[in-house]
């Protein structure tokens, strides 16, 4: 305890424990250089006299903030989840998280950027940009960065990513290799570059198969239940409607069961779903949703810490691609078994 009315300074407990102010401050802001017992007898000492470190001189005397920015494109629960793992991983290396969200405008994207580079923050993890060009061309002039999600800037940037195209194509083989060969596509949001890739794998897949694009199968989303509902309908309007989806996120596939169902057909029974992403209510919607898992939690901690090994000097990875899971549930089936009696 405090024996006195004055505040405690880092000089009291340097002379508490016998050591230099110079290790009372590393033990503070790099426990990491001190051994364990050193570090517990200044922390001890640092209880004992009630002592509270002034965090705000110190940033201004390191020129750092402790801050890091988590921008994303949306609040939906996918990218929560993403945000849950740069977190974990920001309290790990010291720095505490800023979160916002683009809404995928790039005139928003650009205003974090320079808030970042006016010192209000030391880094950013930017997932998915809405103008990657813009942030080619503008190069050096942009704060620590780390690219997450779907990102491909040739080394220019870290990124921490997945390969949707491979991922999509995988979901769509799957389907094609249950005997279904009338696939239909829902589209993610047009501003999305996960939307682009996934199209191009859910192409590449059909044609492997020898198989052109009928551009009827094709409906743009949004990436919302909404959206996946509304695309269904028009699939199922067609003369001759899908017998399978594959939806570019699990949202939309749950919007398109609900058309299907509304319809009066069954999942799958009559059409069967893929989805994309593994969010949670995948595994507990009813059928539970056969789907693409991508390591969400996971890119979003790597994505914080590549980020902090940045901004303490290490050199940056040119491009970490983690590896996506088919997760098979009941959402597809055989086509014979969706064929009508």
């Amino acid at each position: 305890m405090k024996t006195t009315d004055r505040a405690a300074t880092i000089k009291d407990v340097a002379r508490a424990v016998g050591l230099s102010v110079a290790t009372v401050s590393r033990a503070i802001t790099n426990p990491k250089l001190l051994n364990a017992e050193t570090l517990m007898r200044v922390r001890a000492a640092i209880d004992n006299l009630g002592y509270r470190p002034n965090v705000t001189a110190q940033n201004l005397k390191l020129s750092k903030t402790g801050l890091v920015m988590v921008v994303v494109p949306s609040l939906s629960p996918f990218f929560l989840e993403f945000f849950r793992g740069a977190e974990q991983a920001a309290r790990e290396t010291g720095y505490s998280v800023l979160v916002g969200h683009t809404d995928r405008d790039p005139a928003r994207e650009a205003r974090f950027l320079s808030q970042v580079n006016s010192r209000r923050a030391d880094g950013i993890v930017l997932v998915t940009s809405a103008d990657q060009k813009a942030l080619l061309a503008e190069g050096r002039c942009l704060p620590p960065l780390v690219l997450a999600l779907d990102v491909t800037t040739g080394g220019q940037f870290a990124s921490v990513r997945v390969d949707h195209v491979a991922a999509a194509a995988q979901a769509t083989t799957y389907l094609l290799g249950l005997g279904h060969r009338r696939i239909a596509h829902i589209a993610g949001a047009r501003a999305s570059a996960m939307t682009v890739h996934r199209l191009e794998g859910y192409r590449m897949a059909l044609s492997e198969y020898g198989l052109s694009v009928d551009p009827a199968l094709l409906q743009q989303g949004a990436f919302t239940v909404e959206s996946g509902e509304h695309a269904m309908e028009q699939l199922l309007a067609l003369d001759s409607p899908p017998t399978a989806v594959f939806a570019a996120n699990d949202e939309m596939a749950i919007g398109a069961i609900r058309a299907i169902r509304r319809a009066g057909l069954s999942v799958p029974q009559d059409v069967s779903l893929i989805g994309f992403d593994d969010q949670r209510v995948a595994r507990i919607y009813d059928p539970p949703l056969t789907t693409m898992r991508i390591p969400t939690y996971e890119i979003g901690y790597r994505s914080m810490l590549e980020l902090a090994g940045l901004l303490g000097g290490k050199p940056q990875e040119a491009d970490i691609v983690l590896p996506c899971q088919l997760v098979v549930r009941q959402s597809a089936a055989a086509v014979a078994a969706a064929a009508p009696a």
